[in-house]
């Protein structure tokens, strides 16, 4: 088997674990891998390997966050600069990105936006948004590709005009001030003006961002219509579920069962099928979320199982021993049922993803 290593960390990780030998490493070049530091910048293959599933996990996981990571730093600095010049073309190519990776690797990067939204809520919960938008709406059938692309175009920007309030709110303990209120009341209105200065001119992008808080019963917000658009109550939806399960000091965050609970509550038959599309794909305890097991093993929902109720969960801590290894454990297994979710506040400061996936190789 042939492995493709491009870098050194990883590969010097692999090394100690002993999941590859020293004579397995060569460089691009053909060259046998004397010193892993010093050729850094060569990337490396490692022969005739046979790697653990959890080894090829963490590899893909390897890639895949620094693909996220660098996908995150694109649209902070979007977002930063407002350039005019450049900001519609950025969108588009983060558009096919993720696209690709909704398709290709969904659970994996649902799990490392939903671990690491607490970073950058502003930009990160754009990200998750527009991962979750384009799963839902891809494997629902109801839009062309263009639709799809206008959709999460939508959901990469929504928030542009209240960046700076979304931060604040991120640590805010007291309730929302009426300022606030009314900022965020307006801020889909405003958004869409902002987007338009920045050469937005694409109709269904500017009416997915203006609407996504409109309601199907005209209760929402900003213009209280009555919402059928299937584009902006996509959105609506992914946008409602992310933030209720997205953790603020002046409130408690939602369960995902709680959350989905309060979209199908709207009665809408739109918005009850964009739901059960989204409870499909992420079950739950969607991945990132921290979770109990029946052992009382602590422990990130992974990737979602063959139910909704049993995911793969990456296991770092066990309440009822110490200095226990992290393992991956598929909670279909008897004995090992998920219990219940547990708040991220209450284990305080935890590490990266990737540090905790890296316990396992």
């Amino acid at each position: 088997m042939l492995i493709n290593l491009s870098n050194s960390m990883v590969v010097n990780h692999l090394l100690k674990s002993q999941s590859i030998r020293p004579e397995q490493l060569y460089l691009h070049s053909g060259r046998r891998a004397s010193n892993v530091n010093r050729v850094a910048t060569e990337g490396y293959f490692a022969l005739e390997c046979e790697l653990s599933q959890t080894t090829l996990l963490y590899l893909s996981a390897c890639d895949l966050f620094e693909d996220l990571n660098c996908c995150y730093q694109v649209l902070s600095k979007a977002m930063s600069d407002e350039d005019p010049e450049v900001f519609v073309s950025v969108i588009v190519q983060l558009v096919k990105r993720f696209k690709h990776i909704a398709i290709s690797n969904f659970d994996l990067a649902y799990a490392y936006l939903a671990w690491h939204t607490g970073d950058d809520y502003p930009v990160m919960h754009h990200l998750l948004v527009a991962l979750t938008a384009a799963r839902v709406a891809m494997q629902s059938q109801m839009f062309c590709e263009e639709e799809v692309d206008s959709i999460v175009s939508a959901a990469l920007t929504m928030n542009i005009s209240m960046l700076s309030l979304q931060a604040r709110l991120r640590t805010q303990v007291e309730p929302l001030s009426r300022d606030q209120k009314e900022l965020i009341r307006k801020h889909p209105e405003q958004s869409a003006d902002k987007l338009q200065l920045l050469g937005v001119q694409d109709p269904v992008w500017m009416d997915v961002v203006r609407s996504h808080h409109e309601l199907p019963d005209g209760t929402g917000y900003p213009r209280q219509i009555k919402n059928q658009h299937s584009g902006s109550v996509l959105l609506s939806v992914c946008d409602s579920f992310n933030a209720r399960m997205a953790q603020r000091e002046y409130r408690k965050n939602f369960t995902a069962e709680q959350a989905v609970k309060d979209l199908f509550d709207q009665g809408d038959a739109l918005y009850s099928n964009f739901t059960a599309i989204l409870l499909e794909e992420l079950g739950i305890y969607p991945a990132g979320s921290l979770v109990q097991l029946a052992g009382n093993q602590i422990g990130c929902s992974l990737i979602r199982g063959q139910t909704a109720i049993t995911p793969v969960v990456l296991v770092f801590r066990n309440l009822n021993k110490s200095g226990v290894a992290a393992e991956i454990i598929d909670t279909a297994q008897n004995g090992f049922g998920v219990r219940n979710a547990i708040p991220r506040r209450d284990l305080g400061d935890l590490p990266t993803l990737l540090d905790l996936m890296a316990r396992v190789v």
